[in-house]
């Protein structure tokens, strides 16, 4: 975990913390605990270790795979302007038009991947392993759950694998 942050840190120093796509530009500041604080009181739950720290000692958001992961409050925003708090805050929302609408709770969409694509963080599980959220293929009346697909073990293994340069979804489709 020390390495890849410190490899990330190292990334910002030289100006090269960037996303894979620049279509949204993002890079900021860290958090700092008092920000992140307010961010996980909002949320109602606290961020595994790993997330935490890539908020509070390397940016708040604007880099990695994609477009970039999202900013908690202050940092990079989705096209719909929301940072990852507010799409989360938005998906917990009941849609009386479809009564099989559930967003898990403490699945936060951090790693927005574009056509309402997210990787998203289990924050009840300390290692805070990763899920897709791939709603394209849903068909209405029929239940989301196929629209959460296991991605990657933990947030160190996705973001370690980006800083590798590799693509886990060649991993995923390849194993699947």
């Amino acid at each position: 975990m020390d390495e890849v942050i410190a490899e990330l840190r190292e990334r910002a120093l030289r100006g090269e913390l960037k996303a894979d796509d620049d279509h949204f530009k993002g890079g900021s500041a860290p958090l700092t605990e008092e920000q992140m604080g307010a961010a996980e009181s909002e949320l109602d739950f606290r961020l595994p270790v790993f997330l935490r720290r890539i908020y509070t000692e390397v940016a708040n958001g604007g880099f990695g795979p994609s477009y970039g992961l999202l900013g908690l409050k202050g940092g990079m925003l989705n096209e719909e302007k929301c940072d990852a708090v507010a799409q989360y805050v938005g998906y917990r929302e009941l849609d009386p038009s479809d009564p099989h609408w559930r967003w898990p709770k403490a699945l936060l969409p951090v790693g927005h991947l574009g056509c309402a694509m997210y990787l998203c963080v289990d924050c009840v599980k300390p290692d805070g392993p990763v899920t897709w959220f791939e709603p394209n293929p849903h068909e209405d009346g029929e239940s989301w759950d196929d629209s959460f697909i296991p991605f990657a073990d933990s947030t160190l293994d996705w973001i370690a694998a980006w800083v590798r340069g590799e693509d886990l979804f060649d991993r995923l489709f390849k194993d699947g």
